[in-house]
């Protein structure tokens, strides 16, 4: 008798993450491929890494299960799921999905998600009920309700409106450092440790190191957000209102997610976090719950219990059921 097995990907902007489970949600393999955004690097590399991740774990459970990669012993995927950045879009999703069938075959069982999909999942073991808020480079809310209904708050992009973001946090940062500069706002210590962490010696440096074409990204903005947290934990004011607002945005997306599923009405939902700057307890995490048990004290707030990819795993187990 064969062995029937799930497979959850992850499709990173960097990597992708594949991982197959059993019927019971056992891991069974697991395997790190290249970027799979086409949007990126291309149909054919994207294709090439998300079937390089498909090829191996099935490989390697018929390796474990036999002992020989050879094994006339049948491996089959009983569904599939995929977490991939940058797929949204009707057409995205046909096209990834035409990729599935040509591995796995035409009657191929898969489902295909955006990554916010997929981090709920990696906080409720596999069910969509509840709100994820993800608070990275960039944030975003999004939720289900019990009937299936799903909606979403932000994710609109750094010039549309990332509020409470890591880039927005980090932009806050350089906003009040140079109007403590101009002296139309309070001076703040974040002014002698961005200076020191981006290596210049004045202000005014920082109009060349914000408009270098050659280092143009949201993410050098975001990486700077830490400096918000570390000062604020120091006491520096300004830092901590920085945190307060981010705070504020991120509940105010959740809010919305709220509302618009009737999750307020509800004995309990979930309430997932993750994402760098709200996944481990802080400040801004902290201040984020406050308000939320405020508001909503049916909220139960949670970290993820597992990696993007297994939450997709658990996605797809969960789909044959």
């Amino acid at each position: 008798m064969g062995k029937e097995i799930f497979i959850g990907i992850d499709g990173g902007g960097t990597k992708t993450s594949t991982v197959a489970v059993d019927s019971n949600g056992q891991e069974l393999a697991r395997h790190i491929s290249p970027c799979s955004n086409y949007h990126s690097v291309g149909e054919d590399l994207a294709k090439a890494a998300i079937n390089e991740g498909i090829k191996y774990v099935i490989r390697k459970v018929k390796e474990t299960i036999t002992g020989d990669v050879d094994s006339d012993k049948e491996v089959t995927v009983g569904s599939i799921c995929l977490g991939m950045s940058g797929v949204d879009r009707e057409k995205d999703k046909l096209l990834v999905g035409s990729w599935v069938k040509e591995l796995l075959g035409e009657s191929a069982h898969y489902s295909i998600h955006n990554d916010a999909i997929v981090a709920l999942s990696s906080g409720t073991q596999g069910k969509l009920f509840g709100v994820v808020i993800i608070c990275g480079t960039g944030c975003i809310s999004l939720g289900f309700n019990r009937e299936g209904v799903s909606s979403r708050s932000g994710g609109w992009g750094p010039l549309l409106g990332d509020y409470g973001s890591g880039y927005q946090i980090g932009y806050d940062i350089l906003r009040h450092v140079l109007k403590a500069k101009d002296q139309i706002g309070p001076k703040t210590s974040l002014t002698q440790v961005l200076l020191e962490k981006l290596q210049l010696t004045k202000e005014e440096d920082l109009i060349s190191w914000a408009y270098d074409p050659k280092t143009q990204s949201w993410q050098k903005f975001a990486q700077l957000s830490p400096l918000a947290f570390e000062q604020a934990q120091l006491g520096d004011e300004i830092s901590n209102l920085i945190l307060i607002d981010a705070a504020n945005a991120l509940y105010d997306l959740i809010n919305s997610v709220v509302k618009k599923l009737g999750l307020d009405k509800e004995e309990k939902f979930p309430l997932v976090y993750t994402g760098g700057n709200i996944e481990r307890k802080g400040i801004l995490s902290d201040l984020l719950s406050k308000k939320i048990m405020e508001n909503y004290p049916n909220a139960e707030i949670l970290n993820t219990s597992c990696d993007p990819s297994m939450g997709a795993a658990l996605l797809a187990l969960n789909s044959k059921k």
